[in-house]
């Protein structure tokens, strides 16, 4: 969200499902100005199914099979939220999520899958394993993976094509690292399938072909039996069968996310959304809805991955178009569907109607199919360029928005967020604050455009940023002043940035022991946001950062890597959770850390933002007057910060003008391999939100080192201060 035209719209989107991602690139082909766009989704990648079987049986790899949010969303123009939502509001156009604001919507779309249904099986095992959602099935197989060779008899429960598909890229993948472990061991592997039976709704042919894969591959096939029961490594049916089985993996009975019943959206007996030909909620048509978490009321269709793909034009078409209040079409599915099923092994067999075929062409067939479909978020288009007055922008009149004080905020919508999240604010010209005797009043300010999609997260780490410069000084937050910067926009987007920022700011404020006491807002090309911020420190207890003394040791809080992920990201070159590890960094106040490094006789310290750790490093030692000799082995960094900034060459803007300003002379070995020269390049990496970088006494570093970590600090010793002339000398070991 960094530059915008004025916004006229919100759209938010449930859910990281096919039928969205086609949405996102269809607007990133096709933007709409005027119109803002959020994602919101509780991970930074989606997985696509059509692969899930492939990637079971270990034919592809697990980056293979996912899509990547972040890029796709920048590709778009919109914002990525990661989090979980728990409801909706329809009428007041509100979606909550868990610990954060509502977000407010114009329109919504919703396509946030479906979730295993229990209700029929008794089980507290924590060896039950659903194949949806996908991704926490994939964080649990990958936990069988790795106690496999201690796991003896597994059941698979599910008939359908993806019970089958699964159950045969298990005993391939296990088959192919271990030969002859399922036929020697005889029924080790499950297959339960409840009344009709096997793949229903398929032809007998197929059903006959099937048979055959799972006698050859040693599978058991226990048709009839409905499971009942899952405990102490036991499956039971319904009639009292049982089945020894260490794990089960569950691939039936399928159910609408829970918070859809209370959602107050038109549902179907199932408890799915109920949907129009148009894919509009039949209760509230300015709500949209697409794949397995809605019923197509005109159109039933089983839940098939295939229809929600098919289903991501049309609602990209109907999305667009209601909102710039012309009509809707309908969309009929087709009645019948390419089939391609996989056995496990590099084979599928291929139904449709009356055709049917089996072999290595078809498994062929269907890689390239689904290769093609992940290629189109791999290898995005370049994106279109648009009227500056087309699209929702027409209902802009033609007037340049005002500079100076009219560019303010209105005073309707900033009394009225204020009003709800700080009912007790003062109102007065200036806010008045009285030290109390004895102590020393800290003062520091920072700001920075937005480089998170997320206003509510952005504020917080916003707020953490600007009061580590007072932890730094051994000081305690006492007030900030936000100044705030947000995108020209219509009233309903501008109320609803302001309020997800200011809450983002005062629940992290609130975290810090401060207190919010005024501000100033506008409204501009782009978000920015910004606090000043006073602190309060005893007299005498402070600390500098000239106090650096010989034989200290220095030890970092944070790792390092920030500025290189995130100008990765900007580029759509880095994995989304790579990105996630560095919001997870910024999100961590470094107020425990300083009290930490307070407890333990700290002589110095500052905290590492933007000129890097070389740049802040270097003001500590010009100050004190000492040489610092640095390990680079020693210096930890974030996942995915060597592969960026060493083998893709990213860096910051700011990284090569912090290595020019440098006053220091660096010495150093020639970094002998890859880790090591990335190392190196990080020292001059710009860090938002960074770390703290403390010098205290030799003898007090093993209890500091174990309680920064105890506090959740990926803490380090990153060398020592020598007698010298201020200089960084630099070695690999």
């Amino acid at each position: 969200m960094n530059t915008v035209g004025p916004i006229a719209r919100h759209l938010v989107l449930l859910g990281g499902g096919h039928s969205h991602v086609i949405v996102l690139r269809l607007l990133g082909m096709n933007p709409v100005p005027g119109l803002q766009v959020t994602l919101i989704s509780p991970d930074r990648r989606t997985p696509y199914s059509g692969m899930l079987p492939g990637y079971v049986a270990g034919h592809y790899g697990e980056e293979e099979i996912h899509i990547e949010l972040d890029p796709l969303c920048r590709f778009a123009g919109a914002g990525l939220i990661q989090g979980s939502v728990t409801g909706l509001d329809p009428q007041a156009n509100k979606v909550y999520m868990t610990g954060r604001p509502p977000i407010e919507f114009d329109v919504l779309s919703i396509d946030i899958g479906i979730t295993p249904d229990l209700a029929d099986l008794r089980s507290t095992s924590p060896d039950l394993i659903a194949v949806k959602p996908i991704g926490s099935f994939i964080a649990q197989w990958k936990g069988f993976l790795a106690e496999r060779d201690t796991v003896g008899a597994i059941a698979v429960v599910g008939g359908g094509a993806a019970g089958v598909e699964l159950c045969l890229s298990i005993a391939h993948r296990l088959q192919a690292e271990q030969p002859g472990r399922i036929s020697q061991l005889g029924g080790q592997i499950h297959l339960c399938t409840s009344p009709p039976g096997l793949l229903p709704g398929y032809s007998s042919a197929i059903r006959r072909r099937f048979r055959r894969e799972l006698d050859d591959a040693h599978i058991v096939l226990h048709e009839n039996f409905t499971a009942a029961e899952f405990e102490q490594g036991v499956l039971t049916s319904d009639t009292g069968s049982a089945i020894k089985a260490q794990k089960v993996f569950w691939v039936t009975n399928a159910a609408p996310q829970r918070w859809l019943a209370g959602a107050g959206v038109a549902t179907d007996d199932n408890g799915y959304m109920a949907v129009n030909a148009s894919l509009q909620s039949l209760s509230h048509p300015h709500i949209f809805g697409a794949g397995d978490t809605v019923q197509v009321v005109d159109y039933p269709r089983p839940k098939a991955g295939v229809f929600a793909v098919r289903q991501g034009e049309p609602l990209f078409r109907n999305i667009v178009s209601f909102m710039q209040g012309g009509g809707t079409r309908a969309f009929k599915p087709q009645r019948s569907f390419l089939s391609l099923i996989s056995t496990g092994k590099r084979s599928a067999v291929a139904a449709k109607g009356a055709f049917v075929a089996q072999g290595s062409l078809c498994w062929t067939w269907k890689d390239w199919i689904d290769r093609r479909f992940m290629d189109r978020f791999r290898f995005l288009p370049a994106m279109a360029e648009t009227d500056k007055k087309s699209g929702l922008l027409a209902e802009f009149d033609d007037q340049m928005q005002c500079g100076g004080c009219g560019s303010k905020v209105t005073s309707e919508i900033l009394n009225e967020v204020l009003k709800e999240l700080a009912p007790d604010s003062a109102r007065d010209d200036a806010a008045l604050f009285s030290p109390p005797a004895g102590y020393y009043l800290l003062h520091s300010i920072d700001s920075f455009r937005s480089f998170l999609d997320d206003p509510y997260l952005l504020a917080r780490i916003a707020v953490i940023h600007a009061v580590s410069d007072i932890y730094a000084m051994g000081g305690t937050v006492a007030t900030l002043m936000a100044n705030l910067s947000l995108p020209f926009a219509k009233p309903r987007p501008s109320r609803n940035l302001l309020r997800q920022l200011l809450s983002g700011a005062l629940d992290q404020i609130a975290d810090e022991g401060g207190v919010l006491i005024g501000g100033h807002s506008s409204e501009g090309m782009e978000l920015s946001v910004g606090f000043a911020v006073n602190g309060l420190v005893a007299e005498g207890a402070e600390v500098r950062k000239s106090g650096l003394r010989q034989d200290d040791v220095l030890i970092l809080s944070q790792p390092l890597g920030i500025g290189t992920l995130f100008a990765a990201n900007m580029q759509g070159k880095v994995e989304g959770r790579y990105i996630q590890s560095a919001i997870d960094a910024m999100s961590q106040s470094s107020r425990r850390a300083a009290g930490i490094f307070l407890a333990h006789d700290v002589h110095a310290m500052t905290d590492v933002t933007g000129f890097g750790l070389a740049g802040h490093l270097g003001e500590m030692l010009i100050a004190s007057n000492m040489t610092a000799e640095i390990e680079i082995a020693s210096i930890p960094v974030l996942p995915g910060a060597v592969n960026t900034i060493a083998v893709e060459g990213i860096k910051s803007t700011l990284h090569e003008a912090n290595r020019q300003s440098a006053l220091l002379q660096l010495t150093q070995v020639s970094p002998v391999d890859l880790d090591s020269y990335a190392k190196f390049e990080l020292l001059f990496d710009p860090q938002t939100s960074g770390g703290l970088l403390a010098g205290i006494p030799a003898d007090r570093v093993a209890a500091c080192l174990t309680a920064l970590k105890q506090a959740g600090y990926a803490a380090s010793v990153i060398g020592k201060v020598t007698k010298g002339s201020p200089m960084i000398l630099l070695s690999e070991y």
